[in-house]
């Protein structure tokens, strides 16, 4: 065999074909998917390079391209040391809309951006993997700015920083939705001095709950629910449930109603609200997000804002497979369920 190969038995891959080509990945995937934009010289040092190593033979030519691999790849999010309920939930539940699509679910665990890239340039353009999914998008985030420079098909779960405008698909929950849900519940309760806990700027899906929360409160006229201190920016952890809720209660004038951004964090509130003889739902109540298994466990049920992981999962498997000419942006709606932490007769 006369071309080279980068390892004895190994098929190889755009990494390889750039370190011979002397160029960037992103040049080698540019020479073949856009090659209007790459100079004829380094478009021929690229296909050279590709015929030594015979790559031109693992890649795809288009025509090829429209029989997709079966696979279908997450990228998995860092691991949560609080644990992370409703994400093991949705992990499951995307595992099953692949197979009810056909299709089978690989799991990506590079966290490094760079790492991350060429792990799905190596799937994609080594026709192992038809797409991805991404996850846990912080603003800012570069991963889909990554995919989408190389011409390499995702969908993700939350919008990042462009939204509506950005030039990939994504779907999620309609997170302002869910929080007014929760503000308009409480205030029919009687409740006139909430609380916000777990507010996170540096998520936009994260943000735009705070956002729908200030905005509610001033709709409702709760003006003292956005004040100095009853919008705190902390984790989503049960330990930071249990002392948020001790510092509002401490507070000069304590909350009645806590709009907490986890189950966790709701779990923690209604753990610090029994340990000083206090009535969740009678004497303050509790809301929680994501609606996990945590909602149901011990004597007070905590309501609240339910995702529907399931139907998330099934519209990014559709996006991914589906392949849109134009970007889809799919907002579901969320669902509450009311249970005895915001009941006033508990």
């Amino acid at each position: 065999m006369s071309g080279r190969t980068s390892d004895a038995g190994r098929k190889a891959s755009m990494s390889d074909v750039a370190v011979l080509a002397g160029v960037s990945v992103m040049t080698v995937s540019n020479a073949i998917n856009r090659p209007q934009v790459v100079s004829e010289a380094t478009r021929e040092k690229v296909h050279a390079a590709m015929r030594e190593l015979r790559y031109r033979n693992n890649l795809v030519a288009r025509s090829l391209r429209l029989a997709q691999p079966r696979q279908i790849g997450y990228a998995l999010p860092a691991h949560d040391p609080t644990g992370n309920q409703y994400m093991d939930t949705f992990l499951h539940d995307l595992a099953a809309a692949c197979q009810a699509a056909d299709r089978n679910l690989t799991l990506i665990t590079e966290q490094d951006t760079e790492a991350l890239m060429t792990a799905c340039e190596d799937l994609y353009y080594g026709q192992s993997v038809a797409g991805f999914i991404l996850s846990n998008l912080p603003s800012g985030d570069q991963r889909p700015v990554g995919l989408h420079e190389r011409g390499i098909p995702f969908a993700a779960y939350g919008r990042s920083g462009p939204a509506f405008a950005s030039l990939w698909s994504w779907a999620e929950c309609d997170a302002a939705m869910g929080i007014e849900m929760a503000v308009d519940h409480v205030a029919e309760r009687g409740h006139r001095e909430l609380a916000f806990a777990g507010a996170d700027p540096s998520s936009v899906t994260m943000a735009l709950r705070e956002t729908a929360y200030r905005e509610s409160c001033a709709r409702l006229g709760l003006s003292g629910s956005t004040a100095d201190g009853r919008i705190v920016h902390c984790p989503s952890d049960l330990a930071t449930g249990v002392r948020i809720t001790g510092e509002l209660l401490d507070s000069s004038e304590p909350p009645t109603a806590i709009i907490c951004m986890s189950d966790l964090l709701a779990a923690g509130a209604i753990i610090a609200l029994q340990a000083r003889g206090l009535v969740p739902g009678r004497d303050v109540a509790v809301t929680g997000y994501d609606d996990t298994p945590l909602t149901s466990f011990g004597t007070v049920g905590i309501t609240s804002i339910q995702q529907a992981p399931a139907a998330i999962a099934a519209e990014l498997v559709r996006l991914v497979i589906g392949r849109p000419s134009v970007p889809e942006h799919v907002l579901l709606p969320p669902t509450l369920a009311v249970r005895s932490s915001t009941d006033p007769a508990a």
